[in-house]
């Protein structure tokens, strides 16, 4: 379940003196006594979240609790614990701010957090796909990309520290108000050391743990992993980074063609589709004139079926989306001199497929001028 978004422009979010210069009790509560004001959020299938003020340091924070039901199952609380962790021990500037972790007067575990304003990706791709033009005009292509190097920093940040997110895709992508972006939900994660027996392991990998799927109006099953790379879908514990970057592809796979990599009735047709059907490229399913050559070269790297024709480092993903958006050189496209040095302006006003027109309009004028030559 992902972090929720928040308004950042509410009365809550105002700094005032008031809440800045009070001086501190003499007796001053810790742990959760230091939380009021609870005010429910959201609510997934297996955790909960609530706004609530800190008195200590004055300021509204968000609190994450397992559900009831599965609060004092072992394999839940571990799994649990495991998110907060992980999160906390990844201090990059796109992973949401972990406070405490700590019991409440049931002694059940929570930890507080960041609360984080704006949207996810999620939200605005779906509107991009539906035509909505003030989202169209906010998130251009060229501002999506460079969300998508943020994330592939922090995710760079996570592997050299030897942890996976595995459950990679725009619901757990948030933008804020601001420019901020926030990668979120870190419960499925790989550490290095993890073992194959590990019963958090067996439980994700066995199918069991619901992956919650993409919820979208265009007849998205819920509760299916569309975001599964094949190396997942087998059901191994053969999983790397390269997994995170076969997740980039399907993001850019959605941002490019406006629906989704994979659709299926149920687990098992999914699955069928992830291992055995062709790779597809945005080429493939939408207008070529529409999709740039290099941008489809790249989401097609990062989706090959075998790890080892992806893309090895997500470094590498993140160096050819930054020299795309810069107009020079991709490592996975061959082009003439001519059309890279053409290409060093503004890509906007060019790209390689521009080239075809350019020719066509030196013959046309060639043409022309025969043509005018001969009647004379």
């Amino acid at each position: 379940m992902s972090e929720p978004s928040a308004n950042p422009d509410t009365d809550d979010d105002q700094i005032t003196l008031n809440g800045t210069d009070q001086d501190l009790p003499k007796h001053v509560k810790n742990g959760f006594m230091r939380y009021r004001d609870f005010k429910p959020l959201t609510q997934g299938g297996e955790a909960m979240l609530q706004t609530c003020f800190d008195e200590n340091l004055g300021r509204i924070v968000v609190m994450k609790t397992l559900l009831p039901q599965l609060a004092n199952l072992e394999v839940y609380r571990r799994r649990f614990l495991r998110e907060a962790r992980v999160t906390a021990q990844l201090p990059h500037p796109a992973t949401v701010p972990v406070y405490e972790i700590s019991r409440d007067r049931e002694g059940n575990v929570y930890f507080t957090m960041k609360k984080l304003g704006g949207r996810d990706l999620c939200d605005i791709l779906d509107h991009i796909a539906e035509g909505d033009q003030a989202t169209i005009e906010k998130y251009p292509l060229d501002q999506i990309l460079s969300i998508l190097i943020r994330v592939g920093q922090c995710l760079a940040f996570a592997h050299a520290r030897g942890v996976v997110h595995r459950d990679l895709k725009p619901a757990n992508i948030m933008v804020g108000e601001y420019g901020e972006v926030t990668l979120l939900d870190w419960g499925l994660a790989k550490v290095e050391d993890l073992r194959d027996d590990d019963e958090i392991e067996q439980l994700v990998r066995s199918g069991q743990k619901e992956i919650p799927g993409r919820l979208t109006g265009r007849g998205d099953v819920q509760g299916t992993p569309f975001y599964m790379s094949p190396e997942q879908a087998k059901e191994t514990a053969d999983v790397d980074g390269r997994t995170d970057i076969y997740n980039m592809g399907i993001i850019l796979f959605e941002l490019m063609t406006g629906e989704s990599l994979m659709s299926g009735r149920n687990f098992r047709e999914i699955k069928r589709k992830i291992l055995e059907d062709p790779v597809r490229s945005p080429a493939d399913v939408t207008d070529r004139g529409a999709v740039d050559p290099e941008l489809n070269a790249i989401c097609l790297k990062a989706l090959m079926k075998d790890p080892s024709d992806r893309y090895q480092k997500i470094d590498e993903l993140t160096a050819d989306l930054r020299a795309y958006l810069l107009g020079q050189p991709v490592s996975v496209v061959s082009d003439p001199p001519l059309i890279r040095w053409l290409r060093r302006g503004n890509r906007k006003a060019f790209h390689s497929g521009s080239l075809v027109y350019i020719a066509l309009g030196g013959m046309l004028c060639a043409l022309i001028q025969l043509i005018w030559h001969l009647v004379r």
